[in-house]
């Protein structure tokens, strides 16, 4: 017994290896392991064929149930990186984690999973031999539960009843909407506001036994194998003599317009006895007299198929689940009937859902793009919609009812239209889904400045540029071509530039702004066919053709201003906005300055010692300043001059033997403070006197004057 039950377990083994092999090649990946909230799966275990594949298939209880999942590569597979692609089925809730090379983790939230079809996991492995693509085909598994909750099973002959089908999952149910038969009693189920509802109108009396099976989108296991169907709802009902006898019309739905009004339809009713010939009948909504009238029926002929050929004519809206409909004679109650009157066939209003988002009443759809469409309005589950241009992805509309519909769509990436008609049949509906081209603020890395230091991109300017030579002209030019992308449409860009000139203290020298920059996506652009071009002006934009003082006129640190921004009217969502200053630098500064030397100490180079302390002196010197670098109009404290100074200037006494003249080099250290007219200064250096006849060197303070 152990050694089968050994031979047994081996074999399992081997079959689990050799099923997760067939995902893909088998030195990828050891297992992929996937934990739910309540339990745990794993490719060595947790496999099964469908449609001749092999997927990984979980348990779930939740639609948007959220997963933990670890991949663990094979031993012998170099691998370096792993990716998981983007994907309609689910939400990557954080990046993939190689986890110290042990395995890969991730965590993702599901998106609909009872109405998700082919679901899997798409890797994309990096190793040195290259780059490959892993699939891992996903197969959800849930228990799916539906009761009836029928409180009174009794029926009445011609009266429809409606009671709830209770479900865990009523997403995942799988129904025929229209009208089936079983012993005597027709029945169907409809969805409303996400439950399910059981409709069941008898047609004879007696005890009817209702059996019916139903299917599931998403299966269960039953006794260990997977099932989509749901057990069979028996239903046993009881069925009574309707008061009144019941007159079945060869129709149940009419809809009210002005012919029904007033020429009328041609009825076939049951032959019942009392039913008179050539008589004008009334069908009201309650027994009482005095009713609410609804329609009228004439009879006109007995046929030989124990039928009667009427004429009927309505006035007022009547759905067979608000009860029965009485038909008077000279207001007594003669007969029951029961059928629709309802409105024309009518869209009244279109919603438009994104992934993520809420539905939005702008019937608005983008090229590429795939979106949920809701119509709402009258009668609409008796149409046959399609829509013309685009592809229906949905198998059934999700939400059925007469009010409301919802279908899943796909745009072409080259629509052509402007407009997708809606069709009922082959009838236009006059309701239409109107096409747009994607109006999204793109980063402004397809834009680029050039001020005489070649093209740079706007996206990669950060802070002032400082630029120290002539600056001729500043050209603004795009690069169309980086705009769109197959999978990534932004659609044409509209710009405003806004243009300053400032001066050295930042007053404004001249102000412009461009207000009319279109800019269309180029020749590689999935669109660029379909773009109306007209206003587009992708050529290059000269700031001096729009500015009255030139660049090139400019004095030092004056600076230009620009200032990109997206024209806010062009857009529904975020727009872009980025300045850049352009700061005509220079590195030195020249200026004529007259400064007080007071208490210089004078060496005379003829003389000896240390030299002598002199009183006030005059210096006027041309000097050179010096701007620190990578500041904007920030001078050093130093300054070095060339020029005459008079010493002793002021000492007018008879006595005085120390005034001369002399030509000197003279090194300046100044407060930082450009905006003095006088400032204290400390001097060194040196030259040459002209009535001593001798070099000499100096050091001292004194007092600036700035012109």
């Amino acid at each position: 017994m152990k050694m089968k039950m050994f031979v047994f377990q081996t074999i399992a083994f081997f079959v689990s290896v050799s099923a997760f092999a067939q995902f893909g090649h088998a030195t990828y990946f050891d297992k992929v392991i996937l934990q739910t909230e309540n339990a745990g799966f794993s490719t060595e275990k947790d496999t099964v064929n469908v449609q001749g594949r092999n997927s990984l298939y979980f348990q779930y209880t939740k639609d948007n149930e959220i997963c933990n999942v670890k991949v663990f590569p094979s031993v012998g597979y170099k691998l370096k990186r792993l990716a998981l692609a983007e994907s309609a089925d689910y939400n990557l809730l954080d990046s993939v984690v190689d986890y110290n090379g042990q395995y890969y983790t991730f965590t993702v939230q599901f998106r609909h999973l009872s109405a998700s079809s082919f679901v899997r996991f798409r890797f994309i492995l990096s190793s040195d031999s290259g780059r490959v693509i892993q699939d891992v085909p996903l197969l959800p598994v849930t228990t799916t539960t539906l009761v009836p909750d029928v409180p009174e099973p009794e029926l009445t002959v011609g009266e429809e009843k409606v009671c709830e089908l209770i479900s865990n999952h009523p997403e995942n149910i799988r129904f025929d909407p229209n009208w089936q038969k079983e012993q005597d009693v027709e029945y169907r189920i409809a969805e409303l506001n996400g439950k399910l509802f059981l409709h069941l109108l008898a047609h004879a009396v007696g005890s009817k036994t209702l059996a019916i099976q139903l299917g599931t989108f998403v299966p269960q296991f039953v006794n260990g194998k997977l099932s989509y169907t749901l057990p069979v709802i028996s239903q046993t009902l009881t069925v009574k003599k309707a008061p009144l006898a019941v007159l079945k019309p060869d129709k149940n739905d009419f809809i009210l317009d002005d012919d029904l009004k007033n020429k009328g339809t041609e009825i076939y009713l049951d032959n019942a006895k009392n039913l008179q010939l050539n008589n004008t009948y009334l069908v009201e909504s309650k027994e009482a007299v005095g009713s609410p009238l609804i329609a009228q029926i004439f009879t006109k002929e007995r046929l030989s198929n124990n039928r009667i050929l009427c004429l009927l004519r309505a006035y007022n809206y009547h759905t067979t689940s608000q009860g029965y409909l009485y038909v008077k004679d000279n207001d007594v109650a003669r007969f029951v009937t029961n059928f629709n009157i309802i409105p024309q066939i009518a869209i009244e209003h279109i919603r438009v859902m994104r992934n993520g988002k809420d539905w939005q009443d702008e019937a608005t759809i983008y090229p590429g793009e795939t979106v949920d469409v809701k119509l709402e309005g009258k009668s609409l589950d008796k149409g046959r919609f399609r829509f013309d241009g685009v592809a229906n992805l949905s198998v059934d509309s999700v939400t059925h009812s007469d009010h409301s519909l919802e279908y899943k769509l796909k745009v072409p990436l080259d629509i052509s239209k402007k407009t997708v008609e809606i069709y009922n049949g082959g009838t236009k509906t006059g309701s239409v889904l109107n096409v747009k081209e994607y109006a999204k603020a793109h980063p402004f890395d397809y834009i680029s400045i050039n001020y005489g230091a070649g093209n740079k991109r706007l996206s990669d300017i950060h802070g002032p540029e400082l630029y120290d030579k002539l600056i001729k002209d500043v050209v603004i030019s795009f690069q169309p071509d980086k705009i769109d992308s197959v999978g990534s449409l932004f659609g044409k860009q509209y710009l405003t530039v806004e243009v300053k000139i400032l001066g050295k203290k930042d007053e404004i020298v001249d102000q412009v702004t461009i207000d009319d920059i279109a800019i269309c996506p180029g020749a590689k652009s999935p669109r660029y066919t379909f773009y109306d071009k007209a206003d587009c002006k992708n050529s290059e934009i000269s700031v001096n053709s729009k500015i009255s003082n030139t660049t090139y006129n400019l004095s030092d640190w004056s600076k230009i201003k620009l200032t990109f921004k997206n024209q806010k009217d062009k857009y529904s969502q975020e727009t872009q906005e980025k300045t850049v200053e352009i700061v005509l630098q220079r590195h030195t500064d020249f200026d004529i300055n007259v400064s007080f030397p007071t208490g210089l100490l004078v060496k005379k180079m003829n003389t000896k010692g240390l030299g002598n302390f002199g009183g006030v002196s005059m210096s006027v010197l041309g000097e050179f300043s010096f701007y620190k670098q990578g500041k904007i109009n920030k001078l050093q404290p130093f300054k070095i001059g060339a020029g005459f100074l008079a010493l002793n200037t002021f000492d007018f006494s008879s006595d005085n033997s120390s005034r001369d003249l002399g030509a000197v080099v003279l090194g300046t250290l100044s407060p930082i403070n450009t905006d003095r007219k006088f400032t204290f200064s400390i001097y060194l250096g040196g030259g040459y006197l002209f009535s001593a006849k001798t070099m000499f060197w100096l050091i001292g303070p004194g007092i600036s004057v700035q012109f």
